[in-house]
C-alpha cells in the first residue's frame, strides 16, 4: 500500500491539535513511513501532514529495500511505524532500511520502530515484564533530540508487551527515556540522527507528541553534528509545579525487578494485616484450631521412596503453576486449564512437589490458587508437597501459607538480611515446614547454610535483571562439593529456572543435583503430563491388554440365610451384602447376621498366596487405591453391611459388634461420615429411572475423592421421605453409568463403580460390556418368589466371572 499526501488534511477523532495545518516544510518534502500493519500508522500520518510534511506510507512487507531506494532517491526522513509481533519476524524491510539510511537522513522509530532499531544494532527485544494496552506512564527523559523542549514527566500512552533489554544494548545506542519502573521508553544512536520511542506520541492521551514529531521534522542531517541545537543537553522546563527538570535516571539508580516486587509485597502485606478476618491474630487462631490441612515433609518428598538400584540417580521434579512472569508476560490465556487441573496432571505424572505462584501483580497468582491446588491433589495416596512460591519477608506470610495448604515456602536470600533470613527460617521450621532457600551465588549459599538450610534452590535466573545463566547451578554444585564436604552432602540441591527438557535434567543429575523446578516450559506444554514424564525419564503408561483386564467383581446382596451366603461364597462371590435398613423386606437381625458371618468365616480358608495390590501406590489415585485394596483383600468374600439413614451411633455399633468388612450407605447420610468409620465405604448414588445421558450434579459427586472408597449406582425408587432408595429391581439407563465411568479428569483412570439396579442373568453381561463396572450388585435378580435361589446365584456369578 502506498499513500501520498501533499496537502495536510484535517485531523479527525480529536487525535491532533485544533491548530491550522502548517505550510509545507521544504526539508520534509519526501518523508517515507514504513507501515508495520498498525492502525496508529494513520495517526502518525495525520500528525506529520499537519506539521507540514509530505508523507508516503508503504507497507514494510510490500517493497524491497532496492525498490524503496529507487522510488525515493531524494528521501528526506524515514519513519518506522508501530506494529504487532516481534521486530525480527514481523517488520518487513524495517531493519534493513534502518541500516541503509542511518547516517544519511533522520530516522524515527515508534513502538515496534524502537524494537527494530535495537535489533538492527544487535540488541535483544523480549518481554517487558508487564503488559500494557492503552495505559499511560510518566516518562523521564534527557532533553535532547526528540525531547528538546519537552517537559519532564510527560504522560506517554503505551501499547506493548515487548521492550529492548537494557543490558543487551550495544555501545552505539543510548537510553533517552524511561518509565518510573525502569522500562526503556526511548533510544538514540550516539552519532546518527536515529531516534525511537517505545510509546505512542501520536496518541490523544500522550502529552506533547506534536512537539516531538516537529523536532524530528526539523532535523536536516543524518548525523547529530549536522543538526546543531538538538544534540545539546539543554533540559526542558518543569511541569506546572515549578520544580526543576530532572535528568533521566541511570539504570543503576532505578529499582530492580526484585526490588519493585519487594516494595509492592510490603504494601500487600500491610493491607492484608489490616483486613478483618485476616489479621495476625486471626491467622494464629485458625492454626490453633487446626483449620489448616495436614502437612507432609517437603524434605522427605524430594527423596526416593524406596532404595534405588546401584548407580541410578534419583532426581525429583517441582512442577510449577503460574500464569505470568515479569520476564515473559502472560503464559496462559482464558482457554488454558485451571490451576487445579494443571496441578493434578503434574501430580499424576510423577511430580514430587507442586510450586504455586501466589504473587498477584507480576505473576498473577493468588493464595486461592494454592488452596484449590492443594484440594485437587489432597486425596492422592502419595500426594505431592505444595510449595508457596512468593516473595516472603514477613512471618505473617508463612502463616498464610500454612492456612492455605502449603507444606513449604520459598525464602529468597537475595532479598533478606541475615537476621531476617534466620528469623523466617526458624519460624517456618517451627510451623512444621522446612523451607526451600533460594540462592544465586556462592556468597548467598554460605548465608543459606549458616541458618541450617536442608533444601537449597539455585536460581539460574538473576532476580535483579531476570537474565538466565544455566551454569549457575553447576557452579554452586561444585562449590558445595569442594568447600562444604559432609555439611554440603546432606543438602538437597535444586536447580531453578531455565530447564526446558530431559537433557537439562540429566546434566544436573550427573552433577549431584537432587531436584529441578520447571515452570514456564511446563505451562506452555500442550500435554503437561507427558512433558512431566519426559523430564523424569518415565515411559508413557501402556493401555491394559484385554488378557490382563481385571475381572468384574460380584456382590450378592440381601442375603438372609447361611445357606445362601455359603452358596454365593462357594460360587466365587467377592462381597456378601447384609441389609440393615429398617423398612427393607431383606432386613436381617443381629442374630441372623451373626449366624451368616459365622458360617462364612468358619469355613476352611484357602491356602492360595495373597493377591498383590493391583496398583502402584506411588502413582495411584484415591479410587484406584481403595478399589485395589478391596479387590486384593486376602479374606474373601467381604461382608458388606447395607444401611439407609441410620444414626451414626447405631452404625458404628453394628460395625463393631458384627465385625463388618465394608459399609454401604444407601440413603442421604452425610458424606463426611466416611472419615469417621473404621471400614471402607461404598456410597450409593441414585439415578432417576427416566434419566438419559446427562449426569446430574448429585451423581457427579460420585467422583469426589477422599471419602467413599467406591461409588455404587442404583435406580432411584422414590423421592418420598423415608422411602427406600433401592432394591426394587428396576433398571436405569446404563449410558449414565458409562458416562460417569469415563468422566474423570485427564490423566486419571476410569472410575471404579458398582453397577446395581435391575440386574439379572439375562442382562448382566450386556451391562458389563456397556458400562465396564468394577463390580456388579444383585439382589432381586437372583431370587424366586422373594427368596434367594441358589442356582440363580451360581449362574449369575458364573456369567459375571466369564464376561
Amino acid at each position: 500500500m502506498t499513500t501520498v499526501a501533499t496537502v495536510a488534511t484535517p485531523i479527525v477523532n480529536g487525535l491532533a491539535s485544533t491548530s491550522k495545518p502548517r505550510p509545507a516544510l521544504a526539508n520534509a518534502s519526501d518523508v517515507v513511513m514504513l507501515d508495520n500493519c498498525d492502525s496508529f500508522t494513520w495517526n502518525l500520518y495525520q500528525y506529520l501532514c499537519l506539521l507540514g510534511a509530505n508523507v508516503t506510507v508503504i507497507r514494510s512487507e510490500a517493497i524491497t529495500l532496492e525498490e524503496l531506494q529507487a522510488q525515493h532517491p531524494n528521501l528526506t526522513h524515514l519513519v518506522i511505524s508501530p506494529g504487532p509481533g516481534h521486530p525480527s519476524t514481523d517488520s518487513g524491510i524495517s531493519i534493513p532500511a534502518i541500516k541503509a539510511y542511518a547516517g544519511k537522513v533522520p530516522v524515527l522509530g515508534v513502538c515496534m520502530g524502537l524494537q527494530c532499531m535495537a535489533t538492527a544494532y544487535g540488541g535483544v527485544v523480549d518481554s517487558a515484564g508487564e503488559i500494557v494496552h492503552g495505559k499511560t506512564s510518566a516518562v523521564q527523559h534527557d532533553g535532547k533530540g526528540l525531547f528538546k523542549g519537552v517537559t519532564q514527566g510527560i504522560q506517554a500512552t503505551r501499547y506493548h508487551s515487548l521492550a529492548a533489554k537494557i543490558n543487551s544494548l550495544p555501545e552505539e545506542l543510548e537510553v533517552t527515556s524511561r518509565t518510573e519502573s525502569g522500562i526503556v521508553m526511548g533510544l538514540r544512536h550516539k552519532t546518527f540522527a536515529l531516534e525511537a520511542v517505545q510509546y505512542h506520541p501520536e496518541s490523544i492521551l500522550s502529552e506533547e507528541g506534536q512537539v516531538m514529531l516537529d523536532n524530528f521534522l526539523r532535523l536536516t542531517s543524518g548525523t547529530w553534528t549536522g543538526n546543531p541545537g538538538f544534540e545539546s543537553t539543554g533540559l526542558s522546563g518543569a511541569k506546572a509545579n515549578g520544580a526543576g527538570a530532572l535528568p533521566i535516571p541511570s539504570a543503576a539508580a532505578l529499582p530492580t525487578i526484585l526490588q519493585r516486587i519487594e516494595q509492592q509485597r510490603a504494601v500487600d502485606i500491610a493491607r492484608s494485616k489490616a483486613t478483618p478476618g485476616f489479621r495476625q491474630s486471626d491467622l494464629t487462631s485458625l492454626i490453633s484450631l487446626h483449620v489448616p490441612p495436614p502437612l507432609i515433609s517437603f524434605h522427605k518428598r524430594l527423596q526416593p521412596s524406596a532404595p534405588l538400584p546401584q548407580g541410578q540417580q534419583h532426581i525429583a521434579l517441582l512442577a510449577e503453576v503460574k500464569r505470568a512472569s515479569p520476564s515473559k508476560g502472560d503464559l496462559v490465556d482464558s482457554s488454558a486449564p485451571s490451576s487445579p487441573s494443571i496441578a493434578l496432571s503434574y501430580a499424576l505424572a510423577g511430580a514430587s512437589v507442586i510450586s504455586v505462584l501466589t504473587e498477584p501483580k507480576w505473576f498473577k497468582g493468588s493464595l486461592e490458587d494454592m488452596r484449590a491446588v492443594r484440594a485437587a491433589v489432597d486425596a492422592l495416596p502419595n500426594r505431592p508437597a505444595i510449595l508457596r512460591k512468593d516473595f516472603i519477608s514477613d512471618t505473617y506470610q508463612i502463616d498464610e501459607a500454612r492456612i492455605y495448604g502449603a507444606d513449604t515456602i520459598l525464602l529468597i536470600v537475595a532479598m533478606l538480611t541475615d537476621e531476617k533470613l534466620a528469623e523466617l527460617y526458624e519460624y517456618s521450621v517451627a510451623r512444621g515446614m522446612e523451607p526451600l532457600v533460594e540462592v544465586n551465588n556462592a556468597e548467598e549459599l554460605a548465608r543459606a547454610l549458616a541458618v541450617g538450610a536442608k533444601v537449597i534452590g539455585v536460581n539460574n535466573r538473576n532476580l535483579h535483571d531476570f537474565e538466565v545463566d544455566m551454569g549457575t547451578t553447576s557452579r554452586i554444585a561444585d562449590v558445595i562439593k569442594e568447600k562444604y564436604g559432609e555439611e554440603g552432602g546432606n543438602v538437597i540441591l535444586i536447580a531453578l529456572s531455565g530447564i526446558t527438557g530431559r537433557a537439562d535434567v540429566e546434566r544436573y543429575a550427573a552433577q549431584g543435583v537432587g531436584a529441578v523446578l520447571v515452570g514456564e516450559s511446563l505451562m506452555k506444554a500442550k500435554d503437561k503430563g507427558a512433558f512431566v514424564r519426559e523430564l523424569l525419564g518415565i515411559a508413557a503408561p501402556e493401555a491394559p491388554k484385554d488378557a490382563s483386564k481385571p475381572k468384574t467383581l460380584v456382590k450378592i446382596c440381601g442375603l438372609k440365610t447361611p445357606e445362601a451366603a455359603l452358596a454365593a461364597t462357594e460360587a466365587g462371590a467377592d462381597f456378601l451384602g447384609l441389609v440393615f435398613a429398617e423398612k427393607s423386606k431383606r432386613k436381617v437381625s443381629f442374630e441372623e447376621a451373626k449366624a451368616i458371618i459365622s458360617a462364612v468365616r468358619s469355613r476352611p480358608t484357602s491356602t492360595s498366596p495373597v493377591t498383590p495390590l493391583p496398583v502402584d501406590i506411588e502413582s495411584a489415585d484415591w479410587f484406584a487405591l481403595q478399589s485395589g485394596r478391596l479387590a486384593s483383600h486376602p479374606r474373601k468374600p467381604l461382608i458388606v453391611g447395607v444401611f439407609q439413614n441410620p444414626t451414626l451411633a447405631s452404625l458404628i455399633e453394628t460395625i463393631d459388634t458384627l465385625g463388618l468388612d465394608v459399609v454401604q450407605l444407601h440413603g442421604s447420610e452425610p458424606a463426611g461420615w466416611a472419615r469417621l468409620l473404621s471400614v471402607p465405604v461404598i456410597r450409593a448414588f441414585h439415578v432417576d429411572a427416566e434419566a438419559t445421558g446427562d449426569l446430574e450434579d448429585s451423581v457427579k459427586e460420585a467422583t469426589r475423592p477422599g471419602l467413599h472408597s467406591v461409588p455404587l449406582l442404583d435406580t432411584k425408587v422414590s423421592s418420598a421421605k423415608g422411602a427406600l432408595s433401592g432394591g426394587a429391581g428396576k433398571k436405569f439407563d446404563w449410558s449414565v453409568a458409562a458416562k460417569l465411568v469415563e468422566s474423570r479428569a485427564e490423566g486419571l483412570p476410569r472410575l471404579p463403580i458398582v453397577l446395581a439396579g435391575g440386574l439379572d442373568a439375562e442382562n448382566v453381561v450386556s451391562g458389563i460390556e456397556q458400562v465396564k463396572p468394577w463390580a456388579v450388585d444383585v439382589s432381586g435378580g437372583v431370587e424366586t418368589d422373594g427368596t434367594k435361589d441358589l442356582e440363580k446365584i451360581r449362574s449369575f456369578i458364573r456369567l459375571v466371572k466369564g464376561a
